[in-house]
């Protein structure tokens, strides 16, 4: 026997506790009962009857608490086999966290909100591996393709605009070493979502999009930021205030539209503009699960058998039956009955 969740095993200790505070009860009852009248007559009368009556409904009631305690626990008994085969996609996030996604026209933080956003695909994902690239003036790959999106959560949460050394933002690097970790991907489609403002100090994106769409790979871009512009606040440890430029210009990023919607139309994706569009997370999550899926891989996985019931049924019947047993001064009421007839 083998109990699935053990810590409910602990409540056990309810049973003793409960036994004790019966008996204190019970004790306390027959010492009132016992001061009405004379005790011989009294003991004939009723307290043997309450007595015994209370003793099986207390018996019947422990056992019923301890069933339901070992029913919690989750026993299992027993094996069986299933096979297990996984579908999906392969999705590699590439994440924009230079300075310019500090910049709170899009409340807390651009970079909050994209991480919000890859969170909130990754709660709708079954199956699909996901992998990470960070970058700025250079690509991080954070997390390789995995099925595990615990790891992938806890890696994206590690992600601010520390996360790469070298400043600037270099879309087309991000989607090149997002391609490479596709590279030997054996699935039918294949996806990098794309998370920036689209301001790019490198230049060559449209050639880095055609080469992604030769692989097969789909970018859907996700624009953050408003087309107006907004000031970059400065990180603690750098200065206080908002980024000035080398003449003492305050700094003003822009979402660039045109370049994450050239992107998406080269590969084949979509561009999603998550300002303007409150329900941008259902239709990305909509376009990638329109992908045809690929199965991975197809595996046995031997599961134990839930024996609760084994547990709460008896249980439930014990508390049945203690209910139906009626109180203790229906007992007295009994006995009392008889005397007079």
């Amino acid at each position: 026997m083998h109990f699935g969740a053990p810590v409910f095993l602990n409540a056990l200790f309810l049973v003793p506790a409960v036994w004790l505070l019966f008996r204190w009860s019970r004790k306390r009852r027959v010492e009132a009962i016992r001061r009405f009248g004379n005790p011989d007559l009294i003991q004939h009368l009723a307290v043997d009857a309450v007595e015994e009556k209370a003793r099986r409904k207390e018996r019947l009631f422990l056992l019923a608490l301890a069933g339901v305690v070992l029913a919690l626990a989750h026993p299992e008994y027993g094996e069986k086999s299933r096979p297990v085969t996984r579908q999906g996609i392969d999705i590699v996030f590439a994440i924009d966290v230079s300075l310019s996604m500090l910049a709170e026209d899009l409340p807390p933080s651009r970079l909050d909100r994209a991480k919000g956003e890859v969170e909130g695909i990754l709660g709708r994902l079954r199956g699909d591996r996901v992998g990470i690239v960070s970058f700025a003036g250079t690509t991080v790959p954070t997390c390789p393709p995995t099925v595990d999106y615990g790891a992938v959560r806890m890696l994206l949460g590690t992600l601010d605009a520390w996360a790469v050394p070298t400043g600037g933002t270099a879309i087309a690097k991000a989607i090149r070493r997002s391609a490479h970790m596709l590279e030997t991907s054996e699935a039918a489609s294949k996806a990098i979502v794309l998370l920036t403002d689209g301001e790019d100090h490198e230049g060559d994106v449209a050639a880095a999009a055609s080469d992604a769409a030769d692989m097969g790979i789909r970018v859907y871009c996700i624009g953050l930021g408003k087309p107006d512009g907004e000031l970059i606040p400065l990180p603690e440890g750098i200065g206080t205030g908002f980024k000035r430029d080398d003449r003492g210009e305050f700094v003003v990023t822009k979402r660039m539209d045109e370049v994450l919607g050239e992107i998406s139309e080269k590969t084949g994706g979509r561009y999603f503009a998550l300002a303007e569009e409150p329900n941008a997370l259902d239709r990305i999550v909509d376009a990638l699960s329109g992908l045809e899926k690929s199965e991975f891989e197809s595996r046995t996985l031997v599961v134990r058998e839930e024996r609760y019931a084994w547990f709460l049924v008896p249980a439930t019947l014990l508390l049945v039956l203690e209910f139906a047993l009626g109180t203790a001064g229906g007992a007295r009421r009994e006995a009392w009955s008889g005397r007079v007839e």
